[in-house]
């Protein structure tokens, strides 16, 4: 069984739900940041015609989750580490001026280009199974 949240709203064919969160999701803080809200907005493709004030389960495959993390942290970590090394030992290598400084500068050049084709892609993302879904209304 997914998550359960509440239907706030509807954006096309997808619900605004309102989750509590859990205890795993807390320990994450990634899409709060430390703050101390219990509650979270997600949008869900509705496929279980729910309506505003409709409690519904939503589920996202856990393959999918695992994909969308490496999408988003773990290429651009690999891509961070190859430029810190390439820049560090390029610099080394002909001279060009503090390696520690061009690997820190190539790693952050990297990271920024890797997001950046990321974002290009979004729209295969958000096309794929990488977005959760509302499949049952809860009584």
């Amino acid at each position: 069984m997914g998550e359960v949240g509440e239907v706030v709203g509807r954006e096309g064919n997808r619900l605004v739900v309102k989750m509590q969160r859990t205890e795993a999701c807390a320990k994450c803080r990634a899409c709060t940041a430390g703050l101390e809200s219990k509650d979270m907005i997600i949008k869900a493709v509705d496929m279980c015609s729910g309506n505003i004030g409709d409690k519904v389960e939503i589920v996202l495959d856990n393959s999918n989750f695992m994909k969308a993390t490496l999408i988003m942290y773990g290429i651009p970590f690999i891509a961070f580490m190859l430029g810190v090394f390439g820049g560090y030992y390029g610099a080394a290598a002909y001279g060009l001026g503090s390696p520690e400084l061009m690997g820190i500068g190539a790693g952050v050049i990297l990271v920024a280009l890797t997001y950046m084709l990321i974002r290009t892609q979004e729209h295969r993302f958000k096309e794929g199974g990488y977005i959760p879904k509302a499949i049952n209304v809860v009584k």
